[in-house]
C-alpha cells in the first residue's frame, strides 16, 4: 500500500503533491518529498518504511481525505505495527550495510557483524510473538538465506585466515572471538 501511496503523490504533481505538502503543513511536519521504493535498491525498502513512520500523522491525514481518492491506501493500526516490525528487522540490514560499506572493513570485523545479525534474527524466529507471523517467516527466510552464504565462508582461503586457521593470524584475538559466550552486549554496529 505504502508503496502505491508514494508513487501516486509523487507522480500526481497537479493534485496529490500540492495535497501532501498541504497535509505536512497542516500536521507541523516539515514539507519533504515522500520516499518511493526503487526495486533494484533494497535500502531504498528501510528508506521508505522509516520516512513513513516519521510522518504518520501526515500519512493517516492524506489518505482520510475521500475527494483525494487515497482512502484504499489507508493503514490501519495492525497494519502499522507490522511495518514497525520490518522497519526493526530492516533497520539491522540498513546498519550492516553502512557498516560494512565504512572505511576499511575487513574479514575479521565482518564476521562477528554477521554473527550479531544471525543472532538477532534467530532471536526473533525464536519468538514466535515477537513479530507478525508475515514478519516472522521473512525472518525465517532472511535467516536461511544468510546461512547459506554464510556456510560458503568454510570455502574461502580469506576466511581460513582471518579465523585462525592459518598460522598468520593473531592467536589472542581468535582465542578471544572464539572465548566469548555471546557478542558484546553493545551490539556490532
Amino acid at each position: 500500500k505504502i508503496c502505491k501511496l508514494a508513487f501516486k503523490i509523487i507522480y500526481s504533481t497537479m493534485i496529490l503533491l500540492p495535497a501532501w505538502h498541504a497535509t505536512c503543513k497542516e500536521t507541523g511536519k516539515k514539507v519533504k518529498q515522500i520516499l518511493c521504493d526503487v526495486l533494484t535498491c533494497w535500502n531504498s525498502t528501510f528508506n521508505m518504511i522509516n520516512f513513513i513512520l516519521e510522518y504518520q500523522e501526515p500519512v493517516d491525514a492524506i489518505t482520510d481525505k475521500q475527494w483525494l481518492g487515497l482512502v484504499v491506501y489507508a493503514l490501519d493500526e495492525h497494519e502499522w505495527v507490522m511495518l514497525g516490525q520490518l522497519h526493526n528487522v530492516l533497520k539491522i540490514l540498513k546498519d550492516a550495510t553502512l557498516f560494512f560499506s565504512c572505511g576499511t572493513p575487513n574479514l575479521v570485523m565482518v564476521i562477528p557483524a554477521m554473527d550479531y545479525i544471525d543472532e538477532v534474527f534467530m532471536t526473533g524466529m525464536l519468538d514466535e510473538g515477537q513479530f507478525d507471523p508475515s514478519i516472522h517467516a521473512a525472518v525465517g527466510l532472511a535467516k536461511k538465506t544468510l546461512n547459506k552464504y554464510y556456510s560458503l565462508t568454510d570455502m574461502s582461503k580469506l576466511y581460513h585466515i582471518a579465523m585462525g586457521k592459518s598460522t598468520v593470524f593473531n592467536a589472542m584475538v581468535l582465542m578471544n572471538y572464539f572465548s566469548t559466550s555471546s557478542l558484546p552486549q553493545a551490539g556490532i554496529f
